[in-house]
């Protein structure tokens, strides 16, 4: 553990704090960089510490926490952030993902649970867009077509290149900015939560909490329902996908009115753009930072994008792409 991190963990909690504290225990890392530590008081529930050496990133998580907790989300509550604005103390909302949790549910309990996620993420997106102020925003204030290339590019340069398949960059270029052109007609007025998937998503005492949620910025509704029902891991069944996606949509015409035929071919786009920005994520974290856990996602992921290959294709023409994703393999370790 790094001594001087704790040491300064445990002077923002005594200025916060008057309960001694047990112990302090380094939780284990996951994709990001932030380290996290659980601190365990006598009789008291325990908090958390997360240490991140961004702080604009640490301000944006701090400032999205305020006003979704206003919204009536379930994140954590912000009690300390230290001078440097790099590391603050937050309420522990349990240590048990919904990834995890899903592995001992039936289909029907798992169909039930992400129903209850897919009502808290309408929630999240409508009022979470009417009170956040996106200029507090970290990475960027809006999911438009330049964050979207930066996903194609991820995907481009950390799985495409590295792959070993030889490509034209000017027949790629083109068929990246048919994409563009079709997924920027989506409207972009709500909260995007960015990485809603279920490990960034607990279930503690049957209570569901929301965390990592500070690249979130302005943009669509597709791409966090993309994001919870096509992660990898979950190896959700496309009979259940749909299921959820047709109750999404019946939930959301409750507080919205949407034009379904377009949403449904829109959210098609968002299926394809993010898995490609998943597969650049798997093969940036996997086989450059030798993450293992992203590395076993990759069959599913890629799997995942040959499968809708052919869906995408019947809105959009991307016959250079195309030719691509059908020679692309698993990734093999050097």
């Amino acid at each position: 553990m790094n001594t001087t991190i704790q040491e300064q963990v445990i002077q923002l909690y005594k200025t916060r704090f008057s309960s001694p504290i047990e112990k302090i225990e380094l939780l284990p890392s996951a994709g990001s960089s932030r380290c996290y530590y659980r601190i365990f008081r006598n009789d008291e529930t325990p908090i958390l510490a997360c240490y991140g050496s961004n702080p604009d990133e640490n301000e944006t998580f701090v400032y999205f926490s305020k006003k979704l907790k206003e919204s009536g989300i379930n994140v954590p509550e912000v009690f300390a952030i230290n001078e440097a604005n790099t590391i603050y103390l937050i309420s522990d909302l349990g240590n048990t993902d919904v990834l995890t949790a899903k592995q001992n549910l039936s289909d029907e309990e798992t169909e039930t649970l992400y129903q209850r996620i897919l009502k808290d993420l309408i929630q999240i997106q409508l009022q979470g867009g009417q009170n956040i102020d996106f200029s507090h925003c970290f990475v960027r204030q809006e999911f438009d077509r330049t964050a979207m290339r930066w996903d194609l590019y991820y995907f481009k340069y950390y799985y495409l290149k590295i792959s070993g398949i030889e490509c034209n960059d000017q027949k790629l270029e083109e068929d990246f900015e048919t994409i563009l052109d079709f997924l920027g007609q989506a409207k972009r007025d709500f909260f995007m939560y960015r990485d809603f998937q279920a490990r960034n998503i607990l279930l503690n005492n049957n209570q569901l909490g929301y965390i990592d949620f500070q690249g979130g910025m302005r943009g669509p509704l597709q791409y966090d329902v993309v994001s919870l029902l096509y992660q990898a891991k979950a190896n959700l069944s496309n009979e259940m996908r749909e299921k959820l996606l047709s109750y999404y949509v019946q939930e959301l015409k409750k507080h919205s009115t949407i034009d379904e035929k377009e949403f449904r071919e829109q959210f098609q786009g968002f299926v394809f753009i993010r898995i490609l920005q998943t597969l650049g994520a798997y093969g940036f974290r996997g086989y450059i930072q030798r993450k293992e856990h992203f590395i076993q996602s990759i069959p599913q992921a890629l799997a995942n994008l040959k499968e809708q290959l052919p869906v995408i294709q019947q809105y959009i023409s991307i016959p250079y792409l195309s030719t691509l994703i059908n020679q692309l393999d698993v990734l093999r370790e050097n």
